[in-house]
């Protein structure tokens, strides 16, 4: 029962990238161009499947409804001399949701490579701020 559940999940990805990321029936007149197209179109996914389970590990979220989520948050980055920063607009239960997520992520990266510079939020930087 095991094997059919994981041969299950398997063949759902492959179903995910053919009918909700344009993997099917892609092909160009040269085998490089296709070959890139597919290794870009397979790292993104990999990216947002990783950043997706960082929010929600505990349920698979499928494309339609995870873009659905990701199109309501407006950010943009901002940089002052050299240093560069990500500031979010979010509403609603999602401020927590993203904070909880950027946590999970921190930890993973600490526990995955320690060599890399990571900061963790402080209140200050989490605050909502009113114009």
């Amino acid at each position: 029962m095991a094997l059919y559940r994981q041969r299950a999940d398997t063949e759902n990805v492959f179903d995910e990238l053919k009918n909700q990321w344009g993997f099917s029936g892609f092909c160009g007149r040269k085998r490089a161009l296709t070959e890139l197209a597919a290794r870009l179109l397979l790292l993104v996914y990999n990216l947002w499947v990783l950043f997706v389970r960082f929010l929600q590990p505990k349920a698979h979220v499928e494309a339609g409804r995870g873009r659905r989520w990701f199109l309501l948050i407006a950010a943009r980055l901002v940089q002052r001399g050299r240093q560069k920063e990500l500031q979010l607009a979010v509403s609603g239960g999602w401020l927590e949701k993203l904070k909880d997520g950027y946590l999970r992520l921190h930890e993973w990266i600490h526990s995955t490579a320690p060599q890399l510079k990571t900061t963790t939020p402080t209140t200050a930087q989490t605050a909502p701020v009113c114009a």
